[in-house]
């Protein structure tokens, strides 16, 4: 059943506590983000952060850095302290995790129409992410195309992900 009741707010320093538990729920453990990558996202991009709360409660976020153009995953597995780069042209979605027992009620959709209106609002040229492809029919229903499958460093195949804007 899709979540009607919800809002979704930047994320500020307080809210580390509860987007890890929510990592630790969407996530097995050696795809799980650490605090230091959560820190580090919202002192770069603090204005590419957001949690998504039900009932007061974080459920689930999303995070994002700008980047110069490139497509080559190779690229991206880089830190994020010198991937981002403001006057870049492509808005880079770095995680999107909602809490299991939430998930497929319409919140990560929500998450993923406020950030593409944030690279709207900030004049980018394209919206990018790698994901897992069991979640390609996700992405497609959300108007992305799939422009470079891969194999990541956990042998999984992922996907370099796009949206023109």
């Amino acid at each position: 059943m899709v979540i009607k009741k919800f809002s979704i707010r930047r994320a500020t320093i307080d809210d580390l506590d509860d987007v890890l538990v929510v990592e630790k729920s969407a996530f097995p453990p050696h795809r799980q983000g650490t605090r230091e990558t959560f820190e580090t996202r919202l002192s770069l991009y603090p204005k590419g952060f957001f949690v998504v709360e039900v009932d007061g409660i974080i459920r689930g976020f999303s995070t994002a850095l700008i980047i110069n153009n490139i497509i080559s995953v190779d690229k991206l597995d880089i830190p994020d302290n010198k991937l981002h780069n403001l006057q870049g042209d492509v808005y880079e979605l770095r995680s999107l995790a909602i809490v299991k027992e939430f998930q497929l009620r319409g919140l990560g959709k929500q998450l993923v129409n406020k950030q593409l209106q944030n690279a709207i609002y900030f004049k980018k040229k394209y919206c990018r992410f790698t994901a897992s492809q069991d979640v390609s029919r996700f992405y497609e229903k959300l108007g992305f195309k799939q422009i470079t499958p891969y194999i990541n460093f956990h042998h999984a195949k992922q996907a370099l992900w796009e949206r023109i804007l």
